[in-house]
């Protein structure tokens, strides 16, 4: 089972040794917001069901709080559980051959803490290249596990490659499986961004001429935008993830546990 799965479930037990008839009217109104969760998420795979029903755990939770009589050792317990996933998470926690080596040359990683935004930045020629990307704006993801996914590693990552140079940015916004690159959009817009949504801000990609949207790629591939930049950002996005997910774990157990 999924560590949030598990961190889900663990909330829900946590309810269920409640005794009183106050705690069991909490429970009650608790086990029908996961029952709604887990049947709208039946369908997905289980790393997007499991944040989902998480939230829907800690939803109950605070509504049995809000329902019941003072419940005994919560705190602790879900600071255990909290201490438990964490532990989980650490121990099989692996950073890939593909985000250890760093990304390809010459591009240098920027990322902090508690930010879910990455950049990658170098310069061509009088050009600034920026690859930017967001762990919380990704495609509907697949995991290990899924078919068609690689261990570590999710199908199709989206970022967006900024080419800056005399006061203008040629935006791309893009996909890539780690085989190639595909260019959704393009737009020109100064570098303080567009002045207003209303603004044009390019044509529909695939309806330009094949030979047009050939060129554009060539024009990233040349920049270093390529397929081995795209499987890098595959892991790397993942891993960022993980990274951050353990942070929560010990941020929120150290909350619960004063």
């Amino acid at each position: 089972m999924a560590a949030r799965q598990r961190l889900a479930r663990g909330i829900l037990n946590l309810l269920a040794q409640q005794q009183s008839p106050a705690a069991c009217k909490g429970q009650q109104a608790a086990g029908a917001l996961i029952a709604s969760a887990a049947q709208q998420v039946s369908h997905l795979h289980h790393h997007q069901a499991a944040p989902l029903l998480l939230r829907a755990a800690s939803a109950a939770f605070s509504r049995a709080l809000t329902t019941s009589a003072p419940l005994q050792n919560t705190s602790s317990g879900l600071g255990s559980l909290l201490r438990e996933e964490l532990d989980y998470e650490k121990k099989n926690y692996v950073r890939s051959e593909q985000v250890a080596g760093g990304p390809p040359a010459p591009f240098k990683l920027t990322e902090a803490p508690g930010d879910t935004l990455l950049t990658l930045t170098r310069s061509f020629k009088n050009e600034e290249i920026s690859v930017d990307l967001h762990v919380n704006n990704q495609p509907s993801p697949q995991y290990e596990g899924d078919e068609g996914a690689d261990e570590e590693g999710i199908t199709t990552v989206a970022f967006n490659v900024s080419v800056a140079k005399e006061g203008k940015v040629l935006l791309f916004e893009c996909e890539s499986d780690g085989s190639s690159v595909v260019i959704n959009h393009v737009s020109l817009e100064p570098k303080e961004g567009l002045a207003s949504e209303s603004m044009y801000s390019g044509p529909v990609f695939d309806e330009l001429d094949d030979s047009l949207q050939r060129h554009f790629a060539t024009f990233l591939e040349e920049r270093g935008v390529t397929s081995e930049l795209g499987e890098y950002l595959r892991f790397l996005i993942y891993d960022k993830e993980q990274r951050e997910y353990q942070s929560w774990l010990d941020s929120v157990e150290k909350f619960v546990s004063k």
